[in-house]
C-alpha cells in the first residue's frame, strides 16, 4: 500500500502554485506527521481527526486516538487528544490538551514564529505525550514552507527531544507532500483535503498518511488519520452572498415606508410576527413608545430586537421622528433602546452606522409614558413554554474506557404567573448509557436518573443602578429542597458584570451508602464519607466582555456543591452563536487534596433562529446547549489520572438572570454594537 502512496508523490506535478493548507499532525497540534509547524489552525474552524498512532509503555502502537482542536484567534491554537492504550475502545486512554501561541510582532516576510505546549500539566507520570517547543517556518515560492524548532519531550522514542525540522510541499489546494525529522526519526507524510468547492459549507475531509519511516517500529504498521475541518461560523461565501442579497432587500424597504403608518399598525405587524405582551403609547411629544417580549427568536435576542426595530422604523409615519422601544421578560424591563427613526433607517440602507443608545438599566424605564391601552396585545400570562435538549453525563480518558456517557432528554417548563413571577420545572427521561454506567458498575453514582430533577418558584425584580435580583426555593437535584437568591450588576456598556449567588439545600432523601466498586468492603477506605443531610453555595462571579476579542472571562470564588471551596476561570470566545470556552477548576474539600482541572468545551444553539409559537403553548430547543471535557492535572507527579466528580460545581439550575434575562449573557451595548450586522439581516429574514 505504501508503494501506491509513494507512486502518488511521483505523479503530482513539478511546478504548482497552492498556498499552504494547514493540517492536523499524528500528535493533535497543527503541524505534518510527529512535528509541529509555526503555522496554526485558522481562527474559528474546527478540527477533528482519528488515527491511529501512540506512542505508549516504550513503544509506538496502533490503537485508536481521537484529535479535535481549534483557532481560538489567530496567534491562539488548542487542540485534545484522547488516546487509547489498546486496540479497543473500551480499554484506558488518556486524555490531554495541548496549546499553540504564534508571537506577534515578527514581520511575515521574515517567517513565523510558534510555542506550545503538548500534554499540558499531564497528570500522570506514564505520560508520554508531554512536550514542549519552540518552531519557526519560513514559507518561499508560495507553495513550499520549511521549519525548523527546539522541543524538550518525556518521549521515550526521543520525539521532539531536540532539534527537529521539515519541508512541506503543497502540490495542489487538496494534496500536500512532507518529509520531517521529528529529533529522533525520519518521516515522509502524504496530506490530502477535498477541495474547497466540493462543499458550500466550508466543510473539508482530510486524511494524512505516513508514507515512510526511518523507525522499524513505524515501518511496520500503517499509520493514518483521517478528519474533517469546518468553520464555527457561516463561511466568507455564504455571508458576501446574504450581504448582497440583504442590502438590496434593506432598500426595498426603504421606499415602501409605510407613509400612513400609525402606532395601531406596528402593533398589529410585531403581533403578527410573533412578538408578546405589547404596549404602545408615546413619550413626550413626537417619540414613539413600545415596549414587548420576544418569545419568537430565542436563539439571540439580537434578531428579535433587529426585526422589531426594522418593522417600527418603516411602519410609522411622520408623526413620529424618534422612538423608544423596552425589551422585556416576564414583564420585567430588561433593555431600553431609543434613537431617531430617521437614522435607523439610513443604518438599515447602509447609509450610516448605527446610532441608537443601549441601556441595561431598566428600573424607571416605564415612567413618564401615556398608553394607548393598558393591557398588553397577544399576552404570554399563563402560556406554558417547553424547552427540550439533551444531557450528557460523560467520562473521558478515563481507566476504564475511551468514552463513557449517560444520555438523557431534559423536558424543562417555565410557566409565567405574574410580573417576575415564574413556576420552573425541569423532567429527565434517561435514553442509553454506556456498560460503565449500568447499576453496579464504575459510574453507577453519576448516570442520569428518569424524574422531575427539579421544581422552583422565582420572583424577579429590577432595582436601581442596573441591578436586577432573583429570589427562588423549591426541590432540586430530585431530593434537595432549596432556598436562593442572586443579584446581578452590569455595568452601562455591559462589559463588566458581577453576580452573587447564595443558596441552602437540605436532603430529603439521604441514601444508604455504598462500598466503592471492586473495593474489599473490610477496609474503611473502601466506604464513602455518609452524605451530608445540609449544603451551603456560596459564589462571587465577575465577568469582563472584549470588543476586541469577541470574548469573555469570567472568575468565580466561594463555595461549591460538594462543599469544596476555592475558584474557577472561563475564557469563552464566540464565534457568531456558538461559542468554545476554555476552564480551569482549582478547589478543596476541607482535610482533602486540592483537585485541578483544565477543560475544553463548547455551546451550539439547538433551536432555529425563529422557533414556532402559537397562542396557548410553546415547543422550543434550547439557545445555548453546552458540553465540555475535563481533564486532571497538576497531582505533583502522582500517578492518577482519574476523574474527580464534582469540582467546582456551581449548581446553577437552567431558569436563572443571565440566560433568560440577558440573553444567555449577550445583552448589553458592547456586545450589540460589535454585532450590529445582525440586527439588519434578522430584519431582512422577514422581508
Amino acid at each position: 500500500m505504501k508503494r501506491s502512496f509513494l507512486a502518488l508523490f511521483i505523479m503530482l506535478p513539478a511546478i504548482a502554485t497552492a498556498d499552504q493548507e494547514v493540517s492536523t499532525s499524528f500528535q493533535g497540534y497543527s503541524g505534518l506527521i510527529n512535528t509541529p509547524t509555526a503555522e496554526l489552525f485558522n481562527s474559528g474552524e474546527f478540527y477533528f481527526q482519528y488515527s491511529n498512532q501512540t506512542e505508549f509503555e516504550g513503544a509506538y502502537n496502533n490503537t485508536p486516538n481521537f484529535h479535535f482542536g481549534i483557532g481560538l484567534w489567530d496567534l491562539v491554537e488548542i487542540s485534545g487528544r484522547n488516546a487509547a492504550h489498546g486496540e479497543s475502545f473500551n480499554g484506558s486512554s488518556d486524555l490531554s490538551a495541548n496549546i499553540k501561541l504564534g508571537i506577534p510582532y515578527v514581520p511575515k516576510e521574515w517567517f513565523s514564529l510558534a510555542i506550545g505546549i503538548q500534554d499540558i500539566g499531564g497528570a500522570t507520570n506514564a505520560s508520554l505525550h508531554d512536550a514542549k517547543y519552540i518552531v519557526a517556518s519560513k514559507g518561499f515560492y508560495e507553495n513550499i514552507s520549511l521549519s525548523a524548532g527546539l522541543g524538550q519531550s518525556e518521549s521515550s522514542q526521543g520525539r521532539l527531544n531536540g532539534i527537529f525540522g521539515s519541508i512541506a510541499w503543497q502540490a495542489y489546494d487538496w494534496a500536500k507532500i512532507s518529509l520531517e525529522y521529528d529529533a529522533a526519526d525520519t518521516n515522509l507524510g502524504l496530506h490530502l483535503s477535498t477541495p474547497q468547492h466540493w462543499f458550500n459549507n466550508g466543510l473539508r475531509l482530510t486524511a494524512n498518511v505516513l508514507a515512510y519511516s526511518s523507525s522499524e517500529q513505524l515501518r511496520d504498521e500503517f499509520y493514518y488519520g483521517v478528519g474533517l475541518t469546518m468553520p464555527l461560523e457561516s463561511p466568507a461565501k455564504y455571508s458576501k452572498q446574504q450581504q448582497k442579497s440583504t442590502s438590496s432587500q434593506y432598500h426595498w424597504g426603504q421606499s415602501h415606508i409605510d407613509s400612513t403608518g400609525t402606532l395601531e399598525k406596528v402593533k398589529n405587524r410585531l403581533v403578527k410576527e410573533g412578538f408578546e405582551s405589547i404596549k404602545v403609547g408615546r413619550s413626550g411629544h413626537s417619540t414613539a413608545y413600545i415596549e414587548l417580549e420576544n418569545h419568537i427568536y430565542n436563539r439571540n435576542q439580537l434578531d428579535g430586537l433587529g426585526v422589531a426595530l426594522g418593522l417600527i422604523s418603516t411602519g410609522l409615519n411622520k408623526e413620529y421622528t424618534n422612538f423608544k422601544l423596552v425589551l422585556k421578560e416576564r414583564e420585567v424591563p430588561i433593555l431600553v433602546v431609543t434613537g431617531s427613526l430617521a437614522d435607523y433607517r439610513a443604518f438599515l440602507n447602509d447609509q450610516q452606522p448605527l446610532k441608537i443608545e443601549i441601556s441595561t438599566d431598566t428600573f424607571s424605564s416605564q415612567q413618564e409614558v401615556r398608553l394607548a391601552d393598558n393591557n398588553n396585545a397577544n399576552s404570554s400570562w399563563l402560556k406554558p413554554r417547553f424547552t427540550f435538549s439533551p444531557s450528557i453525563v460523560s467520562a473521558v480518558g478515563t481507566e476504564y474506557g475511551m468514552y463513557d456517557a449517560s444520555l438523557a432528554l431534559v423536558s424543562h417548563l417555565e410557566l409565567p404567573l405574574w410580573p417576575g413571577g415564574v413556576l420552573s420545572a425541569t423532567h429527565m427521561t434517561q435514553l442509553a448509557e454506556t456498560e460503565d454506567f449500568k447499576d453496579g458498575r464504575y459510574f453507577d453514582d453519576w448516570k442520569q436518573k428518569t424524574g422531575i430533577k427539579d421544581y422552583s418558584l422565582h420572583q424577579t425584580f429590577s432595582l436601581p443602578f442596573n441591578i436586577k435580583n432573583m429570589t427562588f426555593a423549591g426541590r432540586y437535584r430530585y431530593s434537595y429542597n432549596f432556598l436562593a437568591n442572586e443579584i446581578r450588576w452590569q455595568s452601562g456598556d455591559g462589559g463588566h458584570r458581577v453576580n452573587l449567588l447564595t443558596a441552602k439545600y437540605e436532603n430529603q432523601e439521604i441514601a444508604e451508602i455504598k462500598p466503592y466498586q471492586g473495593c474489599n468492603i473490610l477496609f474503611l477506605a473502601c466506604w464513602p464519607p455518609r452524605e451530608a443531610a445540609e449544603r451551603e453555595v456560596m459564589l462571587a462571579m465577575y465577568r469582563y466582555y472584549s470588543t476586541e476579542l469577541d470574548a469573555s472571562a469570567e472568575i468565580q470564588i466561594g463555595q461549591y456543591w460538594q462543599q469544596d471551596k476555592g475558584f474557577s476561570f472561563k475564557l469563552e470566545r464566540m464565534f457568531g452563536d456558538v461559542t468554545i470556552n476554555l476552564n480551569y477548576k482549582n478547589t478543596k474539600i476541607d482535610n482533602q487534596e486540592a483537585n485541578q482541572f483544565v477543560g475544553l468545551g463548547f455551546s451550539i444553539p439547538l433551536t432555529p433562529r425563529k422557533d414556532h409559537s402559537n397562542k396557548y403553548i410553546q415547543v422550543r430547543g434550547t439557545p445555548k446547549w453546552n458540553y465540555t471535557i475535563n481533564t486532571l492535572v497538576g497531582l505533583n507527579g502522582k500517578n492518577l489520572n482519574d476523574l474527580t466528580p464534582g469540582t467546582g460545581d456551581s449548581a446553577r439550575i437552567f431558569y436563572n438572570l443571565n440566560n433568560f434575562y440577558y440573553n444567555y449573557d449577550r445583552l448589553g451595548k458592547t456586545y450589540l454594537y460589535n454585532n450590529a450586522s445582525r440586527l439588519k439581516q434578522a430584519f431582512a429574514l422577514i422581508k
